[in-house]
């Protein structure tokens, strides 16, 4: 009888109190500034959900953000089952609802919310953002962000949303927005900074597992997983002038997704900038309707540079300097021959112009005029790296608008302040080239214009097989423009392909088979006419014969 009553102690004591998996429960909506109301009581929440199959008592847990940590009181929350965490003032309006003492102070504008089990033990992580509004007026106060589908936990903006409930929000209830997403992509090892010679982090797009990076990087000293950055401890100091790289394998995300790293990331012990070993190379101050400013550098020395204690900056009539912006809060390196652009609005930049380079968001930039303007590159003690007094007068003459194209600076060791330094970006790079080489270069050792057709027959039969023509060209200096046509065998015009068009010292320009009323062109010889000509009077035109083939 004795054995028997052990025995029924003993299983009490292990199920009274079962231990949560990673992600069991989750933090499943947010109201961080809840005023001007829209129906919900004017409090901020935090609402917890039980994803998993067991009842989890939150005795002992504790919620953190960037500066303050609360522990939440005994409270055994259900299987699929929703909790709110307020302040003990709000708990008479919401249920079900636990009180944890005075609240956290949640930040409007956005920041990283943790909740740990009793044992310490990271259980959820969310890292919300002003910008998961999606720029809609709700993000003036009074609605929720909500959660979307609970498969994702750690998909981010993508599994985010404003609530669409009339009260602004569902404290307690299912979220109005919840659904399924599609299979959010893989996170991605963006950069590698180094905070010390001994010392590296691992910054990637997204949450990763811990262990997984324990185990991949098990070769180094000691590794510790920080949400999205992992902090490696190596075996021995780096050394100055020493390119390193990094090719993580094994490491998977949340969802236990391997994540597929093909290129190796690079990085280096930093030094300290000199003036011009960072130079301005690109800015874009007149945008296109719906985009922003961006400015651009090169890293033309031979240093790794740390950005975090470089600023932008303009300045005052007076010669005074002004709106000073940090670079970077925090370690980010710029190795020798990067590009790097900064804006306030990636994803609107990305919709309008090619984000095939490195970018990097900004909170804000110093005002970039549309006429003429001034932007300095600074140390934080004032000493100046580079300075830019651009003019819009800069741009190609002959260009009917400017807007929408940035200008690119031609050598990155020629002056900042020569106007002849500096180009309109090419139309057929898409008129700006934020975070990679700039369309319009001096290309030393190549003293003629050239251009050629790919391949001398094509046959626009979607057949994945020379479906187009392609011109080719490749020019020594900037500023050439271009006129294209293709002629047929009796010397008539079937297609414009560039009127007037600003190159590229590199580019392509494609043909369809088509004319320029739409219609498909007949099998035959045409010949591709190519008129180029510049400010200095250089004119140059070729012919190029081409066979269009006709289908079987």
């Amino acid at each position: 009888m004795q054995a028997i009553v052990c025995t029924l102690l003993l299983a009490a004591f292990f199920m009274r109190d079962p231990i949560p998996a990673q992600y069991d429960v989750l933090i499943h909506e947010i109201l961080a500034d809840p005023s001007p109301t829209v129906g919900l009581p004017d409090y901020e929440f935090i609402e917890l959900k039980n994803v998993s199959a067991v009842a989890v008592n939150l005795g002992g847990w504790v919620l953190r953000d960037s500066s303050q940590a609360i522990t939440l009181p005994a409270f055994i929350l259900q299987p699929d089952s929703l909790v709110v965490i307020c302040s003990r003032t709000a708990l008479p309006f919401f249920s079900p609802a636990i009180a944890a003492g005075s609240f956290l102070s949640l930040g409007n504008e956005g920041e990283r919310l943790s909740l740990y089990d009793k044992s310490g033990r990271l259980i959820h992580t969310v890292d919300y953002h002003k910008d998961w509004y999606a720029g809609s007026i709700k993000e003036n106060g009074g609605w929720s962000l909500e959660m979307i589908d609970t498969r994702w936990p750690c998909a981010g903006s993508e599994n985010w949303k404003a609530s669409v409930a009339m009260l602004g929000g569902t404290p307690g209830k299912n979220n109005a927005v919840a659904g399924t997403i599609k299979e959010p992509p893989l996170p991605e090892l963006l950069r590698v900074t180094v905070t010390d010679p001994l010392h590296l982090q691992l910054h990637f797009s997204g949450i990763i597992d811990s262990l997984s990076a324990v185990r991949a990087l098990d070769h180094f000293k000691s590794v510790a997983v920080q949400y999205n950055i992992v902090l490696v401890e190596l075996n021995a100091p780096l050394e100055k002038g020493q390119i390193y790289s990094l090719q993580t394998n094994r490491i998977t995300d949340c969802n236990n997704r391997e994540i597929s790293q093909p290129v190796p990331v690079a990085y280096a012990l930093p030094e300290k900038a000199d003036s011009l070993d960072l130079v301005i190379n690109e800015v874009l101050f007149d945008p296109p309707a719906g985009a922003a400013d961006f400015a651009e550098l090169y890293n033309r020395s031979n240093k790794a540079i740390d950005l975090q204690n470089l600023y932008f900056a303009s300045l005052r009539p007076d010669g005074a300097i002004k709106q000073p912006v940090q670079l970077a809060k925090g370690p980010f390196l710029l190795l020798p021959g990067e590009y790097l652009a900064f804006s306030t609005e990636l994803p609107a930049l990305c919709r309008s112009y090619a984000c095939k380079g490195k970018l990097q968001a900004i909170g804000s930039l110093p005002t970039l005029p549309d006429d003429e303007g001034t932007l300095l590159l600074m140390k934080g003690d004032g000493r100046i790296i580079d300075i830019l007094h651009y003019n819009r007068a800069w741009h190609l003459s002959i260009l009917p608008g400017t807007r929408g194209i940035s200008l690119e600076r031609v050598q990155a060791d020629g002056h900042t302040q020569d106007p002849g330094n500096w180009h309109s970006a090419a139309a057929t790079a898409g008129s700006a080239t934020p975070g990679y080489a700039n369309s319009q270069q001096i290309i030393a050792g190549n003293p003629v214009e050239g251009f050629q057709l790919v391949s001398r027959v094509f046959s626009p039969n979607n057949d994945g097989y020379q479906d187009i023509a392609q011109l080719q060209w490749e020019l020594p200096v900037p500023g050439y423009v271009a006129e294209v046509m293709a002629f047929d065998a009796e010397g008539r015009t079937v297609r414009h392909l560039a009127r007037n068009q600003l190159l590229g010292n590199r580019g392509n320009i494609n043909w369809d088979g088509l004319s320029d009323t739409g219609e498909v062109v007949r099998p035959g010889i045409y010949v591709i006419f190519v008129r180029i000509f510049n400010m200095q009077g250089r004119i140059n035109t070729l012919k190029l014969p081409l066979v269009l083939a006709g289908t079987p």
